[in-house]
């Protein structure tokens, strides 16, 4: 899902439609197809897990912090 600032909300997006400059919001589970730079999650310390077993064959979850200073 891609944030409208015309609608102030998030939308469904097709991957393929996805622009340099979108914020773009991922659900738990989700396969992203882009390069993502993560700004916020639900974890209290900013901690995600990504799976990057398409890009490098690795199947452990590599941990990923969000940017705590903005």
């Amino acid at each position: 899902m891609v944030y409208s600032f015309s609608s102030s909300g998030f939308s469904p997006t097709r991957w393929r439609d996805i622009r340099v400059g979108d914020i773009v919001k991922v659900q738990q589970d989700e396969p992203i197809s882009a390069d993502l730079l993560i700004l916020k999650t639900t974890d209290e310390k900013g901690a995600c897990y990504v799976e990057t077993k398409n890009l490098d064959g690795e199947t452990n979850l590599k941990q990923k912090h969000a940017e705590k200073k903005l």
